[in-house]
């Protein structure tokens, strides 16, 4: 093969790589928030496209003769790519929607931030869930996971071939409902902390009705609230990496 022929066929195997793993590394946790400079993200996933399209080669389809079926075959890659970033998505939001549990159960609802994970406002307990979550995925190499699980797509999901759209589709909704699942899990202790707390309220209320009930009640709310998420923040995060990991392997790692 003289390198007329060589070169195009090296771009070739570059460029469908690059696909795939560009739309998964936009919307991986940590590498693809919004706050993340855009030539950055793509960037790093030119550097792993580099790195794994000549492993990779071999399973690649033959070039296309048109360029109609290159836009397929692309096409076809961001899907797949989009559907492994989503899932690594999927599974931090659910620190956001414990953060929005908390928020409510503690009366610090209306203390909202600009959330850059989300593009939207949110609580502020949610972005602190977010952010720590995110750090400790770089400390544990989880984000390894993922990375690890789209080089390893391709004994799955050829390039070229019949992409299972409905398969996906069900596992993204049974993936959203695992983790509002977990995410109320997490956030258990907190409504039992509600539920006391309202209760108690309600019987001061009765017995001195005469008290400003809610300027004594939501500085207590607050304050023990806060107090009972520095108590188990540190369980709470250890669940969060496990089910992480665990729920990351089942969706993403071929078996």
């Amino acid at each position: 093969m003289n390198l007329e022929e060589f070169l195009p066929l090296r771009v070739y195997e570059i460029v469908l790589v690059f696909a795939r793993t560009s739309a998964a590394m936009l919307l991986l946790p940590g590498i693809g928030e919004t706050f993340i400079p855009m030539r950055v993200r793509l960037l790093f996933s030119a550097g792993l496209a580099l790195a794994v399209a000549p492993t990779i080669a071999p399973q690649l389809p033959p070039e296309p003769a048109s360029a109609a079926g290159l836009l397929v075959l692309v096409a076809g890659e961001v899907i797949i790519g989009i559907y492994f970033g989503l899932v690594a998505r999927i599974l931090l939001l659910t620190l956001d929607t414990v953060g929005r549990v908390i928020s409510f159960s503690s009366g610090m609802a209306s203390a909202t931030v600009f959330d850059p994970s989300i593009s939207e406002q949110g609580t502020a307990i949610g972005l602190l869930l977010s952010l720590l979550g995110i750090m400790l995925l770089f400390i544990t190499d989880l984000h390894h996971l993922v990375i690890r699980a789209v080089v390893e797509s391709y004994a799955v999901f050829r390039p070229g071939g019949t992409l299972m759209i409905g398969d996906l589709s069900e596992a993204i909704t049974e993936l959203v409902s695992s983790s509002f699942k977990v995410a109320i899990q997490l956030s258990a202790p907190f409504y039992v902390f509600s539920l006391l707390f309202f209760v108690c309220l309600g019987v001061l209320a009765r017995l001195m009705p005469q008290l400003q009930i809610f300027f004594i009640g939501l500085p207590v709310q607050i304050y023990m609230g806060l107090l009972l998420l520095a108590t188990i923040l540190g369980a709470l995060m250890s669940a969060f990496l496990t089910y992480y990991a665990d729920t990351a392997a089942t969706y993403l790692i071929p078996n």
